[in-house]
């Protein structure tokens, strides 16, 4: 730059001249901007009266000329380097970037490629501020320098307009997040060793290290209003967002590791690799976020954002957060190894108080070994709401809790999440369930394969309100699917469910569920029933294959109004010994009809399975009709209860 600016007057006056003479543009060329630099293609500077004022790398004052200066030319796409910007990851140079992206998007420079490493302060709240119009291409790393700073963000979108990003590299400092005696913070972990004077986050609480030792298997927890000095033997997971007295001592056991509690400090969640606020028409490509102090990618206040072949990786709170917009996708990416304060989820759709998500689209996109959620969709008051959520062949898998999780925070905000359609999802070894749905309106699931080998169901529905669950292959250890208090409106239909427990079944509490259809499902259950419902009204159980049952075949109770039709029962009872019925029919039920199933069994057993079980005094104002058995079916006699209300018509 000094050999532009130290022209000499001959040389400066021969521009000057030429420009007079002809009033063409004259111009000097640099072809390195900085020493050992050169580039192929060299950058113009025009003569110029420009009254703009110098800014270090488009416009150049003269020394030896106050009249004309010289004023760069770069076309369409610019390197940064030739701004001047070095990207040797020595020293932070957001501050000189900032600068050079302002100005060349005064200049209508459309893309701008930034190569090399950049380090970016963040405890001096320093970021990459994007402009609007412009496709920033990434061909390097961007990074956090060690700091304590929990609310920054590297690179930022803010108020962009038309803005695209693409490529590269972004790294937070989860694993130099510094304490104040300098060193690092730990993450907890479960059976880790810990020495005196480490510190240790636990979620977003501070601890320090008094006794060393090996950490216990579960989070510790850290509770409020504990007198001085006192010790907690058992501590329960806490989310930690709590105050405290300052002048409190707390200290908690974990494992063999005693910490103590750094008063009146909250660590804090907010530190994003990328930012996205109030922008518009924004693109994310082919990036990298890791390490991050909360999220990967952050997204709010926005509208018609693509996010396509990103990978956020190990951050510390989410993958990813959708918190308000309208119409996002999310393509081709994954969303993996999240760990350190919760949710800890691959992705979270969560808007806040007065916030709204809506015309999400994610495709094709994986979420796997998140300590949390693998893909989580909630609202925290009546006053948040997600609508109109399409998730399309997802992947999720060996998450901490439940694969897919839809919930809301209470009885009366069903109506905060609705019209959420999952198509061909892939969900396997999740260690909660595979899909919880909490208080929803309006969650369609079909196609698609889960898979389980714990104890939990496989699809847990929890006072939820128009649900279908269809076309699922679905294999696990506990229950299939569990239907739970308040449900209503709830269809499962053509799912193939293979489980050592209850294929279909509910909490088994005296809270009624309505308008309740299962249909066209193959069941099959290893140890229990396949199907096992208490406390229904208006239930439709119809055209069902149950493989193999346990247990009993089809188990109802306490029901009012059901029809139980055009089922098959095959093989029931064959767990032990005992008696078991194809169809049992139990409790204070009323208004039932059942007919046109057909029933087939295994010959040999000790106790034969009945065919219809039916026999409790406060069943009344029934009808069994045209039941019918397979040739050479080997069970025994029905046991109906006789009583003017019960009608017996054609049974075998």
């Amino acid at each position: 730059m000094n050999e532009l600016q130290n022209l000499s007057v001959a040389e400066i006056t021969e521009l000057i001249v030429a420009f007079e003479q002809d009033k063409k543009p004259q111009y000097v060329q640099l072809t390195g901007y900085y020493p050992g630099a050169p580039y192929d293609k060299p950058v113009i500077y025009y003569l110029s009266k420009t009254v703009a004022s110098s800014d270090s790398f488009s416009i150049i004052t003269l020394t030896n000329n106050g009249q004309y200066k010289l004023e760069a030319a770069f076309g369409e796409t610019v390197d940064l380097a030739y701004c001047g910007i070095k990207g040797d990851g020595i020293g932070d140079e957001t501050v000189e970037i900032n600068k050079s992206l302002v100005r060349l998007r005064s200049m209508n420079v459309k893309n701008i490629i930034i190569s090399g490493l950049y380090k970016i302060d963040v405890d001096q709240q320093k970021k990459i501020q994007l402009q609007s119009d412009t496709n920033y291409f990434l061909n390097g790393s961007v990074e956090a320098l060690p700091g304590s700073n929990n609310g920054y963000e590297l690179i930022s979108f803010t108020g962009t307009l038309n803005t695209k990003l693409s490529g590269g590299k972004i790294k937070g400092n989860k694993y130099s997040f510094k304490a104040e005696d300098g060193s690092y913070y730990k993450i907890w972990k479960p059976n880790e060793s810990y020495e005196v004077g480490d510190y240790v986050y636990v979620n977003n609480c501070p601890l320090k290290v008094e006794i060393a030792g090996v950490s216990g298997p579960v989070k510790p927890g850290i509770h409020p209003n504990v007198p001085c000095t006192a010790t907690i033997p058992k501590p329960v997971p806490q989310y930690c967002n709590i105050n405290y007295n300052v002048n409190q001592i707390v200290r908690t056991v974990d494992g063999s590791v005693t910490y103590k509690f750094i008063n009146g400090l909250d660590l804090g969640e907010w530190g994003f690799g990328i930012n996205v606020l109030k922008a518009n028409n924004f693109i994310i490509e082919n990036v990298e976020v890791s390490e991050c102090w909360g999220d990967g990618i952050y997204i709010k206040e926005s509208y018609n954002g693509n996010v396509s072949n990103v990978l956020c990786r190990d951050n510390r709170r989410q993958g990813m957060s959708i918190i308000d917009c309208d119409g996002v996708n999310v393509l081709n990416s994954q969303f993996i190894k999240t760990v350190g304060t919760v949710p800890e989820a691959g992705i979270d759709i969560e808007p806040n108080e007065n916030e709204k998500v809506r015309n999400v689209n994610i495709v094709n996109c994986t979420c796997d070994q998140n300590s949390g959620y693998g893909l989580l969709v909630t609202t925290p008051n009546t006053t948040a709401a997600v609508s109109d959520v399409n998730l399309l062949n997802l992947t999720t898998r060996n998450n901490g809790l439940d694969g897919l999780a839809c919930k809301t925070e209470g009885d009366e905000y069903s109506h905060t999440i609705f019209n959420i359609n999952v198509q061909n999802l892939a969900s396997s070894g999740n260690k909660a369930g595979q899909i919880f749905i909490e208080g929803t309106n309006g969650v369609k699931i079909r196609n698609g394969r889960i898979e389980n080998t714990f104890d939990y169901p496989l699809v847990d529905l929890y006072k939820v309100h128009n649900v279908k669950i269809s076309d699922l292959e679905m294999i696990g250890n506990g229950d299939g699917i569990k239907i739970r208090k308040g449900a209503d409106n709830v269809t499962i239909e053509g799912n193939y469910i293979e489980t050592i427990k209850t294929c279909i079944t509910d909490d088994h509490t005296d809270f009624k569920k309505e308008n309740i259809t299962i249909k066209g499902n193959n069941l099959k259950s290893v140890q229990q029933n396949a199907i096992d419902l208490l406390e229904y009204t208006s239930l439709s159980v119809t055209d069902n294959s149950i493989l193999r049952s346990g247990t009993d075949g089809i188990k109802i109770g306490n029901t009012k109004r059901a029809i139980i039709s055009g089922n098959k029962t095959n093989n029931v009872g064959l767990t032990d010994n005992k008696e078991y019925g194809h169809i049992v029919i139990q409790g204070d039920t009323s208004e039932i009809i059942c007919e046109n199933n057909i029933l087939t069994n295994y010959t040999g057993l000790t106790f034969l399975p009945v065919g219809i079980i039916a026999n409790s005094p406060q069943i009344n104002n029934c009808t069994f009709r045209t039941l019918h058995s397979y040739n050479n079916s080997n069970f025994g006699a029905d046991k109906i209860l006789s009583n003017p209300t019960i009608k017996v018509q054609d049974i075998r």
